[in-house]
């Protein structure tokens, strides 16, 4: 029987290293304990680690900032403010990903 679970030798989407160190000090800025924000981070960093499959990493990077913004709001009901300060900060990360690729 073999295991469905990939290997560190297989190819699976992933963001590059130093992304989700930056992306924790980002959140670490908003007024929720990160255990609440961990369902929400794991779904942005899978979401940004499959743009790079794709030809318009633009505007699936876009994509993947408003799910998570309109997660924070629906969900935690972060305020106005707080989410476009955060919106500007996930985009220059977002940027500085494309740099990387």
């Amino acid at each position: 029987m073999t295991s469905q679970t990939p290997t560190s030798t297989e190819d699976t989407p992933s963001v590059p290293g130093w992304v989700e160190g930056s992306l924790d000090t980002i959140l670490s800025s908003l007024p929720f304990a990160a255990d609440t924000l961990a369902p929400l981070r794991a779904r942005y960093l899978d979401c940004l680690a499959t743009c790079g499959r794709v030809a318009d990493l633009d505007s699936e990077h876009d994509a993947c900032r408003k799910t998570l913004l309109t997660a924070l709001r629906n969900t935690l009901g972060l305020d106005e403010d707080a989410l476009r300060d955060l919106e500007r900060k996930l985009e220059k990360l977002e940027l500085d990903i494309s740099a990387d690729i």
